[in-house]
């Protein structure tokens, strides 16, 4: 697959001075331990209430080309909240929120990545100098899914640069100096590394993030025990 990817990134450079990352959040970077016993209830993360479906970045540190990267991240970060949420719920599945009524909890995840210097969920463009700074917004909605009712909400964010490796930041200085020519060998090599760098960054702070709001969870599992919810009006 990666082969695959890289020649493509040939391909693309050749003719356009351009080559594009694309890839996904993994779907098993979250593990906590979980809480003795189990709440005894039933939630629902919804598939269908996503903030942020995918995170577009554009690098144009480069004056001879230009970096795209798409990493998608609906499919990742709700397998990843759907753990975290597991460790106090005994059962947590994924599915739309059409099937609610079958549940004891609704939840919700708002996930999103953005920066400091604009607004934009969707893109970021970078023009050089240190790799940007990348800003994880982590949300989740407990509601009661017969009434409708929000329970709890629990937040965690980090403000994190992208972590470049050594490999990465050689592969960048060896396409900036280099000859227009070598564009078609050294543009995937630093978009491939770089991407890889960019979904680490993502995933580490994701992961650190959903580690906080299962701590604060755990933390209030009264408020989810039966008896409790026995007496919310």
């Amino acid at each position: 697959m990666r082969t695959i990817r890289l020649f493509c990134c040939l391909l693309a450079a050749a003719a356009l001075g351009a080559c594009t990352y694309h890839n996904k959040l993994p779907r098993d970077i979250f593990a906590a331990p979980a809480a003795e016993p189990l709440v005894p209830q039933t939630v629902l993360l919804a598939s269908d209430k996503i903030a942020q479906k995918k995170f577009v970045f554009k690098d144009y540190h480069s004056q001879n080309s230009v970096h795209s990267y798409k990493i998608d991240l609906a499919d990742g970060s709700l397998a990843a909240a759907a753990e975290a949420l597991g460790t106090l719920f005994e059962t947590v599945e994924v599915n739309p929120s059409k099937y609610a009524d079958q549940y004891d909890y609704v939840a919700e995840l708002a996930y999103t990545i953005g920066n400091t210097k604009t607004d934009s969920l969707e893109s970021y463009s970078w023009f050089g100098g240190q790799p940007p700074v990348l800003e994880t917004r982590v949300m989740i909605y407990l509601y009661d899914a017969h009434t409708g009712q929000l329970i709890f909400s629990l937040f965690a964010s980090r403000q994190n640069r992208v972590e470049m490796t050594d490999g990465t930041a050689v592969a960048q200085r060896v396409e900036n100096k280099g000859s227009t020519l070598l564009l078609p060998v050294t543009g995937p090599v630093y978009t491939q590394q770089f991407g890889d760098n960019l979904r680490y960054t993502l995933s580490r702070d994701l992961v650190q993030c959903l580690s906080e709001i299962a701590q604060t969870l755990q933390q209030n599992r009264a408020r989810f025990e039966p008896a409790a919810q026995n007496n919310v009006q």
